[in-house]
């Protein structure tokens, strides 16, 4: 069985018009925070600023600790349930497991 756990997008930059901005502010900026991608602002064709998601506060955050998955936050979306997908884990951890007794007995792994 295999279950599709996430999904991977590759974000281009998007750019908008100036004008198509002004009608589509509110669109837009819940699209920035959504997906926590900038959108470029265009004038004429030109890029001349950009709408992008406001950096975490460094006061919300633990003294002397830092989010390393910022970077990742909104790139990737879960397709399937919790449940589902703590499932996966364990299918991906059982295989992996398997795997280095193989390797470690050179033969088929030991059931018991």
């Amino acid at each position: 069985m295999v279950t599709e756990v996430y999904r991977c997008s590759v974000h281009m930059k998007k750019s908008v018009s100036i004008v198509e901005a002004r009608r589509d502010l509110g669109r837009l900026a819940e699209e920035v925070r959504r997906t926590g991608q900038p959108v470029v602002l265009t004038k004429r064709g030109r890029a001349v600023a950009r709408i992008a998601p406001e950096p975490v506060a460094e006061a919300a955050a633990a003294p002397g600790r830092r989010d390393g998955f910022a970077a990742l936050r909104g790139t990737l979306r879960m397709t399937c349930s919790f449940d589902a997908l703590v499932q996966a884990v364990h299918e991906l951890r059982d295989e992996f497991t398997q795997s280095l007794e193989r390797r470690a007995g050179g033969g088929e792994p030991k059931r018991g």
